[in-house]
């Protein structure tokens, strides 16, 4: 929970100069969501914010990318 919301929170702004499409949040072995709050900024600006295991999201950014697409990967890693 905390530790979603203060790095995705503490990213926002570094996030969004990218200028993405979609945003895929990686968050270790299983999908933590974060608050609404943090879901909004992205919604608000029309930025799509998935959130699923890293290894999921790591696929996901993969097949994004390769067909063209504007799409920034943010990974939680244990430790």
């Amino acid at each position: 929970g905390g530790s979603v919301e203060a790095l995705v929170a503490g990213a926002i702004d570094t996030i969004l100069q990218l200028q993405p499409e979609v945003v895929l949040l990686g968050t270790g072995a299983r999908a933590v969501f974060p608050p609404q709050s943090v879901l909004a900024q992205f919604l608000k600006r029309g930025i799509g914010l998935e959130t699923m295991d890293n290894a999921a999201a790591a696929r996901t950014f993969n097949v994004l990318i390769g067909e063209g697409r504007r799409a920034v990967a943010v990974f939680l890693l244990p430790g």
